[in-house]
């Protein structure tokens, strides 16, 4: 005899936030970066962007956010060690570090807006992501082969450059100064290290859309540089994200070879902080600003549409059975 259960509409519901999957917060963070894009086109004079795009952008990136963010952490709530086995894999890794860079983004959304939810914001958000970056790195050192460098190191110890973004238009110059060589200082090992594995190993194709992870830190180097007033350094950066970005254009068949995944998410932020650290330079370069243009086309049009079919996924429990997503 069996017994039937009472309440399935229930238990489905419950399921569905009990098995939140970080792979949701890579796409969600390059949502947030295309509207701080598209924020950055609206003061690039020559274009006469209107501000509405940015502003509709970023409300709505917020929203999804916070609605995703609340169903993690209710998961997290209930069986914190939750959090651990997520992170198990570099997938994982990579999408819960993105969740603490997208709370730094909402903080640098927020300045022109209101500096004390941009404070409260950027004290959580650097506060959170040195804690995930501690728990990574347990991770790491008990998992086989974790200590084997991936892109997603960019997010979990370069990522805090993020909060750079917000700090040093906040006034906290000193910070962001401190946080910008620390993470150049960073970059650089994995960058190097990374350079080594690829000319020893192959990535295997499902991975090989973080590969455009190693466009960020270049992107937001000069972004960070320009507000801080280097802009030497910015042109520098900008400079080396632009001859990044053209070698992953040509080798896009190859990062794209094992079809569309959830790992897509990571082609999105790289994409809209190449274009917002253009667009920071185009007061010394103007013809920067145009350049500008085609990224954040590209990001206007693929971040919407991955963004969505990650969302499909998760709302139908695919996602989280696709990326081992640990069940609470």
């Amino acid at each position: 005899m069996t017994i039937s259960d009472p309440d399935p509409a229930a238990r489905t519901s419950s399921e569905f936030w009990r098995r939140t999957p970080p792979a949701l917060f890579p796409s969600l963070m390059g949502f947030m970066g295309l509207g701080l894009a598209w924020r950055a086109a609206s003061q690039f004079a020559p274009l006469g962007a209107s501000p509405v795009a940015s502003y509709a952008i970023l409300v709505l990136a917020s929203v999804m956010l916070f609605f995703v963010l609340a169903c993690y952490l209710s998961k997290v709530s209930l069986r914190p060690r939750v959090i651990l086995e997520d992170m198990a894999s570099i997938p994982g890794r990579a999408g819960v570090s993105a969740l603490t860079l997208s709370i730094l983004l909402f903080a640098a959304a927020m300045v022109p807006l209101s500096p004390l939810v941009a404070t409260a914001a950027l004290v959580v958000g650097l506060l959170g992501h040195v804690l995930i970056a501690v728990l990574a790195l347990a991770v790491m050192v008990r998992t086989p082969q974790g200590l084997v460098v991936s892109p997603a190191w960019h997010l979990s110890f370069v990522g805090f450059i993020v909060a750079a973004l917000s700090a040093v238009p906040l006034g906290f110059a000193v910070l962001g100064q401190v946080i910008l060589v620390a993470t150049v200082l960073s970059s650089a090992l994995v960058y190097g290290i990374s350079l080594f594995q690829l000319s020893q190993t192959e990535t295997p194709p499902p991975l090989r859309p973080m590969l455009a992870i190693h466009l960020s830190p270049l992107s937001l180097f000069a972004t960070v540089a320009s507000l801080s007033g280097r802009g030497l350094l910015a042109l520098v950066f900008a400079t080396l994200a632009m001859g990044l970005a053209g070698v992953l254009i040509s080798r896009v068949g190859y990062l794209i070879k094992a079809g569309f995944s959830p790992l897509w998410g990571a082609f999105t932020f790289p994409i809209a902080a190449l274009s917002t650290a253009l667009f920071s330079l185009s007061g010394q370069v103007p013809l920067l600003g145009w350049f500008a243009l085609l990224p954040l086309a590209l990001a206007t049009v693929i971040t919407p549409v991955i963004v969505l079919r990650v969302l499909r996924m998760w709302s139908s429990g695919v996602l989280a059975a696709k990326t081992g997503a640990a069940i609470a």
